[in-house]
């Protein structure tokens, strides 16, 4: 309801905000401040306050291209764009090994397709959570992939810890500056995963304080699947959800609000997501995604990502065929 009552506010001012007056804006400035429960010391208030006016003139921009898909003002509205690629976006994937891609790739035969599959009507995908302010993403693609499995697999939904695999899953992966979804797949079959229930989620770096004696054993490994095709990314989620890679450091990721993204976004990898199925978004087929930002961002916590694999040299926009992957026995 909160929402809803931000988003008219916004809507109310924006005939006048075209010609940017600076009453609209601060009443909208007011509105959204108080919707996100937002408060600044008096020397950072003016610099907020820019910085929002110039997103909502870059997203009046952005929807004025017509592109079929829409971008608002949302809980990111008061940082600028490095700002947020710091604080939501990984330091990047740095290319995996090309050797132990081929040696753990499996492929999917790719008959006939069903037109569409989404697996939360299915019940296997738990509810959207938040990263907060931490570069965990990976641990939700991870917990992600892992709860599709185990409910595919033992007919039951349930919540795992990404706060276990932050904290614990340190030899190689870095908790809160980054990690690979491939590396904490791994981690979860050797180790097993507490439910996020016992072990909960606190969007920092903390000591690793598991229990093994109320760990699940969740999976066996991964596989990745075919990279660059559309076609085995969608035969891979006629199966089971899958984890994906994208690059979401951009404008059309900051501010987007509904619709199929096309374009806005390359192939330069720094955020891990969860894809969840496709289907057709008016005349385009997209996959579904779900992210890891809270429900207030996106459409409800997802994004449609346009399932067009000519773009960016193969790698599908936003990289999203880049590396996928999936949990397997």
């Amino acid at each position: 309801m909160q929402k809803v009552i931000l988003i008219v506010a916004l809507l109310a001012f924006a005939g006048v905000a075209s010609a940017t007056s600076f009453e609209a804006l601060s009443t909208m400035w007011s509105a959204w401040k108080n919707h996100h429960n937002k408060g600044y010391t008096a020397g950072e208030e003016a610099a907020r306050f820019a910085i929002f006016a110039d997103n909502y003139h870059k997203i009046e921009r952005l929807n004025a291209q017509d592109s079929g898909v829409k971008y608002a003002i949302n809980k990111f509205a008061d940082l600028t764009a490095h700002e947020f690629k710091v604080q939501y976006a990984s330091n990047g994937f740095a290319e995996t090994d090309k050797k132990l891609i081929a040696e753990n790739t499996k492929r999917t035969i790719v008959g006939g397709l069903p037109d569409e599959v989404d697996w939360r009507n299915k019940g296997a995908v738990t509810p959207v959570k938040d990263q907060g302010q931490c570069g965990s993403c990976w641990t939700f693609s991870t917990t992600g992939v892992i709860e599709g499995f185990y409910f595919l697999n033992n007919g039951k939904l349930l919540s795992f810890s990404e706060q276990q695999i932050v904290d614990c899953d340190t030899d190689t992966n870095e908790g809160c500056n980054g990690g690979w979804p491939y590396l904490a797949v791994q981690y979860a079959a050797q180790n097993g995963l507490e439910l996020e229930s016992d072990y909960p989620y606190t969007a920092e770096d903390g000591d690793c304080n598991y229990d093994k004696s109320k760990t699940t054993q969740v999976a066996g490994g991964y596989s990745f699947v075919t990279a660059n095709s559309t076609d085995e990314l969608k035969a891979a989620l006629v199966n089971s959800p899958v984890s994906v890679l994208i690059e979401a450091d951009q404008d059309s990721f900051q501010f987007y609000s509904s619709g199929v993204l096309k374009t806005g976004c390359g192939a330069n990898l720094d955020h891990a997501v969860l894809a969840v199925g496709y289907q057709k978004v008016g005349l385009l087929e997209a996959f579904i995604v779900k992210n890891s930002w809270g429900t207030s961002w996106g459409d409800d916590g997802y994004i449609y990502i346009w399932s067009d694999g000519k773009v960016n040299q193969g790698q599908g926009v936003c990289g999203i065929l880049a590396q996928p992957l999936i949990a397997s026995n």
